[in-house]
């Protein structure tokens, strides 16, 4: 998940300057400062950021998977991206398709649970 940080981002317990564009990485269960505004951080995506910066999180065949998902719908992994057995073979984790605010949903109980933080508005309607 994006944002964009609004102006007091500390408040809101998010990291990053007012009008930056931040990232929740399921991968960490954590909001990550980009150090780019919108226009800078959009330019990116469209101009090869993309590649670079899910480069750590694709496997062969992801295309395939992830080009049968539709707007509303996240990849779920099992063993949760967070965990180690997913960082050391992300490829033999397990995948389904699941709407997207049930993902976002259980990213934001996982961050309560292992963080004892939460993440903001992650899951809800």
């Amino acid at each position: 998940m994006f944002a964009l940080n609004g102006g007091d981002p500390s408040a809101a317990g998010r990291p990053g300057e007012p009008g930056e564009i931040i990232y929740f990485a399921p991968d960490s269960l954590d909001w990550e400062g980009l150090g780019a505004g919108h226009s800078a951080w959009l330019s990116s995506m469209l101009f090869g950021g993309l590649r670079e910066f899910y480069g750590s999180l694709r496997w062969d065949g992801w295309r395939s998977e992830v080009s049968a998902l539709t707007g509303q719908q996240g990849l779920a992994f099992f063993p949760p991206l967070w965990s180690a057995e997913a960082r050391q073979d992300l490829p033999a984790t397990s995948r389904r398709a699941v709407p997207m605010a049930q993902l976002l949903g259980l990213s934001r109980d996982s961050c309560l649970q292992f963080h004892g933080t939460d993440p903001g508005f992650l899951g809800l309607p």
